[in-house]
């Protein structure tokens, strides 16, 4: 490095003689080893010694000598020499001694230059921290003997952590941040913090103790719960007023957590549940899917404008819970979820283009018409679930599919039906005159290839339902045989009933065939049954006596053949004797059946004068309450006019309800005499009707919710056997 030399020889210079003097003892430092003469490059030619090191010289140099020879007269140069090296070469210039020039130039300004005496050498020391820039990242500067400062490699931050940001400051160099993407100031979940979305793209508002949204499908607290599966979120559409507007397809949580039972289902009939609302602008396909919700959840498609009372357009409550309703109009739909108990949802809402319904889907104008017989299948994945068959009593919804028949005179007709399902199935065929009303129907068996057979059956058109026992079922296919009516035997069609108006009537059961049995059984092919008929002309008692081999099944109907008609339907060995009680004038049926081959099959009647009904054993009867009703009522001698939630024949007592306004009815029936549950079903209609709300048990407990309109209330006991007293309460409050 240029500068004096001078200053820096004579601080040399005092330094020798503690070297020299160290190094004559044997006991201080050494000269410079070959590592230090390696970092060093002295210029000169000086000796190697052993150990590394340049060889001491025997120095003449002393403080008294330095620059002793300048301005003296001289002859040569060598008359000028001061015996000194760090201060250069004198040299006789005009006969005068001259100082001589730094032994030790260099021209690196990074560098510490050096000259030591005793060795007679120059060093160059470099000084790396007189080439630094100040910017740590992009490395350290280093000082090179030939060249000077000379940049270094930029610091490499990367640490190869994915769970930390890697950065370089220029004042201190890498840092390495734990992630935290999102900027919310809490570390990702995933790298050992408690964020739960440190996506940059949504998760700045999510993070533990932040305000759960309850509609983005998100944890917004992290809290390990999203939208209504978490507490914080209560949802508000209870009811049609209070319906959650859907703007269109899509995705939308929910929950029925703290909502009421305020409508009733055609495939569900209790439990809490939540209304929705949306509009087709046009015709479309929808489809609603129900995920979550717990055991039995189900959902409803109804118009708008039958909200809170039906009918539904479609239900289902299989596992989960799925609607396809084809062509659907334009206008505003409801949509209802309805749990057992309150939990939380997915509930998905899809439009697609139109698609013609199938022919075999459901019972209109377009139905497949099988009028001419044959042999007809189809696969249960191009149905859906539409209608209830009156002999398969269940919650889960199983597809089936719909023929029509037209005859214009009477007809034997027998129709078979099977399907497949890769295992064990049941199959159901149900033929009827109304597929949306179960009580029009004729006959409804249930067998792994059921027959159903009606010789002699009237003009009319009729539909034919069938579904299998198990939702994994594929294929169907029926056989329907239509032909002229073969004339039958007294009693073993109704086309042949027998009159016991006056005259008992007996047949041999070897006689007779089987046609359908009753509605509460003997409905096997290998059964054999028999029809009677008589007449009123006036309200009088009736007692119907009848046998039919050892065990039998006796029903009273107003139409023959017709199940939904039958007025009462019991089972026993022996003479079964039923008694009637103020019987309108008109023509009744009885129709029994056994399995019995060998044998008679008998019917008597007896009438007397009118006793009188209680009045709420019919629903025309039903008995007018209202908020404070309390009274101990019984079913002793009440006959079983409806079916109510549970399928069984059970008597029945009805009362009737009238609201002005939306109001909340809490009904309450507890056992006074017997033993067994009661039944509760209250409906919107007086008889058969879509069900509002049923419970079962010891008490027996509905609280409902409900429009202004009257509602109907049936009371049952589990058996006639179980027949007895009960006490019913009935308080009304605001909704």
């Amino acid at each position: 490095m240029p500068g004096s030399f001078t200053n820096q020889w004579l601080v040399l210079m005092v330094l020798s003689s503690s070297v020299l003097a160290c190094t004559a003892g044997g006991d201080g430092p050494s000269v410079p080893d070959a590592a230090f003469d390696a970092r060093f490059d002295t210029g000169s030619d000086a000796r190697p010694v052993d150990g590394g090191g340049p060889e001491p010289t025997i120095d003449t140099c002393t403080a008294s000598s330095i620059d002793s020879t300048i301005g003296n007269a001289c002859a040569g140069d060598t008359e000028c020499d001061d015996g000194c090296f760090c201060n250069g070469v004198e040299g006789c210039v005009g006969g005068t001694c001259a100082a001589g020039t730094d032994p030790c130039p260099d021209e690196v300004s990074c560098t510490a230059d050096v000259c030591l005496e005793e060795v007679d050498r120059c060093f160059h020391d470099p000084q790396h921290e007189m080439c630094g820039d100040g910017d740590a990242c992009n490395g350290v500067e280093v000082c090179d003997l030939a060249a000077g400062c000379r940049v270094a490699s930029p610091l490499y931050c990367n640490d190869e952590n994915s769970c930390t940001v890697d950065a370089c400051d220029p004042a201190v160099g890498c840092s390495h941040v734990l992630r935290d993407l999102d900027g919310d100031g809490f570390i990702d979940g995933r790298c050992g913090g408690d964020d739960c979305d440190d996506d940059p793209r949504f998760g700045r508002n999510i993070y533990p103790g932040a305000t759960e949204d309850c509609t983005n499908r998100r944890d917004d607290d992290c809290d390990g719960l999203r939208d209504y599966i978490d507490a914080d979120c209560v949802p508000a559409n209870d009811t049609c007023a209070s319906a959650e507007l859907l703007p269109g397809p899509g995705v939308y949580s929910g929950a029925t957590r703290g909502l009421l039972d305020d409508i009733s289902l055609a495939c569900k009939t209790t439990g809490p549940d939540a209304v929705y609302r949306f509009t087709l602008t046009e015709m479309q396909d929808v489809r609603i899917s129900l995920s979550g919700g717990g055991t039995g959840a189900a959902i409803a498609l109804r118009p708008w404008a039958s909200c809170a009372t039906g009918p539904d357009e479609k239900c289902s409550s299989t596992a989960p819970a799925t609607i396809l309703r084809r062509s659907l109009g334009a206008g505003d739909y409801a949509i209802i979820v309805k749990t057992s108990s309150g939990a939380p949802f997915d509930l998905a809402l899809m439009f697609d283009a139109p698609t013609p319904i199938p022919p075999v889907d459901v019972c209109n104008a377009s139905t497949e018409d099988v009028s001419a017989g044959g042999t007809f299948t189809g696969m249960f994945v191009e149905v859906e679930d539409d209608y209830r068959l009156s002999c398969h009593s269940s919650s889960t919804s199983y597809r089936d599919a719909a023929y029509v028949f037209t005859i214009t005179e009477e007809k034997d007709v027998t129709i078979t039906a099977s399907t497949s399902a890769g295992g064990f199935s049941s199959t159901y065929v149900s033929l009827l005159t109304d597929c949306a009303d179960a009580a029009t129907t004729i006959q409804c068996l249930s067998a792994s290839a059921p027959m159903l057979r009606r010789r002699g059956l009237p003009a009319g058109t009729y539909y034919i339902l069938l579904e299998s026992s198990t939702t994994s079922a594929t294929t169907w296919s029926l056989d329907v045989t239509i032909t002229p009516p073969v004339p039958r035997m007294p009693a073993d069609a109704c086309s042949s009933a027998i009159d016991i108006t006056t005259t008992p009537a007996s047949v041999s059961l070897a006689t007779q065939e089987f046609d359908g049995g009753t509605g509460c059984g003997g409905t096997s092919s290998f059964y054999r049954d028999s029809f009677f008929f008589f007449d009123l002309a006036t309200t009088r008692d009736v007692t119907l006596t009848t046998s039919s081999g050892s065990f039998h099944y006796v029903s009273l109907g107003t139409s023959c053949g017709v199940t939904g008609s039958e007025i009462r339907c019991r089972s026993g060995s022996g003479t079964l004797t039923n008694v009637f009680r103020s019987l309108p004038a008109g023509r009744y049926f009885v129709a029994t059946s056994t399995s019995t081959s060998s044998g008679t099959a008998s019917a008597s009647i007896t009438t007397g004068p009118p006793t009188p009904i209680p009045p709420n054993d019919r629903c025309s009867g039903a008995i007018e309450v209202g908020g404070g009703y309390s009274s101990v009522d019984t079913t002793i001698d009440f006959e079983d006019d409806l079916t109510g939630c549970s399928s069984g024949t059970r008597p029945d007592a009805f009362y009737q309800v009238t609201l002005a306004a939306r109001q909340r009815v809490l009904i309450s029936a507890d056992r006074v005499t017997g033993t067994g549950s009661l039944y509760l079903t209250l409906r919107n209609t007086c008889g058969a009707g879509t069900n509002l709300a049923c419970d079962t048990g010891d008490p027996g407990v509905i609280s409902q919710t409900l429009d202004a309109g009257t509602y109907y209330l049936m009371v049952e006991t589990s058996s006639f056997s179980t027949a007895g007293d009960y006490r019913l309460d009935v308080v009304i409050l605001p909704p």
